[in-house]
């Protein structure tokens, strides 16, 4: 009889169907590094937020890449949406049919020069033309006799060599800086040296990505290079003083305290609808006191028609990610992180309108969103809650503000050092020396100790940084810790600890 019990159990069991798994629901981008970080940020709290298991990428490949994708064989995108700095051109505009892209304003950048001279306290102002010159390499140190001009308190040491990096790839920073050099100072910046791609002089050297650059500018004392206003500040990277059409020196991150970004788009001439060409669309060398001269917009591109995408829940989180871009609860954090303005007023009001008539599958989903609580109805299948959160976050944002400060101190000692360094390995007279000791107020033992301080909080840098990934992945995305786990056995067995 037990052998019957037993056998009778069995097929209980067997005849039980198997739960299935819940398929992933995927959203896939590419396009410019600019706000990669934007982007990653919106979708990780997406992810957090779901019941349903989704998954969202996005790869920061430039702005020549995203387009190339977006376009695919022509017939089907390789990505299911694009993004870039940079419109689409006419030509290719033309190559879709009528009136079946969006060019969506999402937000807005600035793109600035930042350097590595060891300048002290002291600003580095270059007009367009001088740049020119500087990325040419027809001025060669920064002692030239036309920065001094421009630069009349700059003491550097004699000499200074300028290294001067520039993006490799197609990217939508070399493009809008090249257009701008052309259209302010076409005599030294000709046609021929203006788009996503141009022939760099030998001498110079290529940096991928905005993280790359980032790094070139910091490796070699004396570099100079271009990058987008979030990155370089984040990066605590020294930024030049440029001159607006104004006649103003000014670095771009007083210009977005003063309203000189936004100021970029509101007096360029925009197309009356996103279905309509950008690619006569300037925001270069606006007028205004405190505009910004080389402010980039930044577009995602999305088909109005979704259904070539083929799960339709695909479709519905694709309308969700594009609201949230543009919804105060996630683009704040862009603008507050990463440097970045908004769009705002009727441009957004007419990217939501479109977003909302983008054609789907009858049967996609609408994913919606829950900020307070709401009883039933937040338990819903496709609804983002806020109230639903991971464990991580709250350890990673803790370890993410002592990384913050130890970073900053790490960088004061860096700067200190580099300036010191290039002094010394320079045939700089022993008056620039001892002016630099006098300013930096620092003997050999006080530099031997800033050294040792420098390593330390590296080495500190990088626990935070392993303790971050830990943290990362034993917290899966969306679920609940093992250390929230843990406090939930003890509740449920009355405080005691089961092995």
């Amino acid at each position: 009889m037990k052998f019957s019990g037993v056998a009778t159990t069995l097929l209980a069991l067997a005849a039980v169907s198997p739960v299935a798994a819940q398929p992933v629901i995927s959203l896939h981008g590419s396009g410019t590094t600019n706000p990669s970080k934007c982007y990653w940020t919106i979708m990780d709290q997406l992810m957090i937020q779901a019941k349903l298991p989704i998954q969202m990428t996005y790869r920061a490949v430039g702005s020549s890449t995203g387009q190339a994708e977006f376009i695919g064989d022509g017939i089907t995108s390789d990505n299911m949406f694009g993004s870039g700095d940079i419109a689409f051109s006419q030509e290719k505009y033309d190559a879709f049919p009528a009136d079946s892209i969006l060019h969506l304003p999402v937000v807005l950048g600035a793109i600035s020069f930042f350097h590595s001279v060891p300048t002290g306290s002291e600003k580095l102002n270059l007009s367009p033309c001088l740049l020119a010159k500087i990325l040419k390499r027809d001025i060669t140190d920064w002692g030239d006799s036309e920065i001094k001009l421009a630069n009349p308190n700059l003491s550097v040491p004699n000499p200074s060599p300028i290294t001067v990096a520039h993006r490799v790839n197609g990217s939508s920073s070399t493009a809008s800086i090249t257009k701008y050099l052309n259209q302010v100072c076409p005599t030294e910046w000709p046609d021929s040296l203006v788009g996503k791609t141009i022939d760099w002089p030998e001498s110079t050297i290529g940096c991928e990505g905005s993280g790359g650059m980032s790094t070139c500018i910091k490796n070699t004392a004396g570099t100079i290079g271009y990058i987008d206003m979030g990155h370089g500040h984040a990066e605590n990277l020294q930024e030049i003083e440029l001159l607006n059409a104004a006649q103003k020196y000014i670095n771009s991150k007083e210009a977005s305290a003063a309203g000189g970004v936004l100021a970029a788009a509101e007096n360029a001439a925009l197309p009356a609808t996103l279905e309509g060409s950008f690619a006569d669309v300037n925001l270069l060398n606006q007028g205004g006191p405190n505009t910004w001269p080389i402010t980039a917009m930044t577009y995602i591109y999305v088909k109005k028609d979704l259904t070539f995408i083929q799960d339709p829940a695909a479709q519905g989180l694709l309308k969700a990610f594009l609201k949230a871009v543009y919804s105060d609860q996630f683009i704040e954090q862009c603008e507050d992180q990463f440097g970045f303005v908004r769009i705002s007023g009727g441009l957004r009001d007419m990217a939501l309108a479109s977003i909302d008539a983008l054609v789907t599958d009858p049967s996609a989903p609408e994913f919606t969103f829950e900020t307070d609580t709401d009883k039933r109805t937040g338990q819903g299948d496709y609804v983002l809650s806020k109230k639903r959160q991971s464990y991580s976050e709250i350890e990673q944002e803790k370890l993410m503000e002592m990384i913050g400060k130890l970073s900053d101190q790490v960088a004061a000692l860096e700067t200190i050092n580099a300036d010191l360094s290039m002094v010394r390995t320079t045939e700089a007279s022993s008056d620039a020396i001892s002016m630099i000791d006098e300013e930096l107020n620092m003997d050999e033992d006080d530099q031997v100790m800033a050294a040792l301080i420098m390593s330390s909080l590296s080495i500190a840098l990088w626990a935070f940084a392993i303790l971050f990934v830990i943290v990362k992945q034993f917290s899966g995305e969306g679920s609940v810790s093992k250390v929230q786990q843990k406090d939930d056995d003890l509740m449920e067995n009355g405080g005691k600890v089961v092995n």
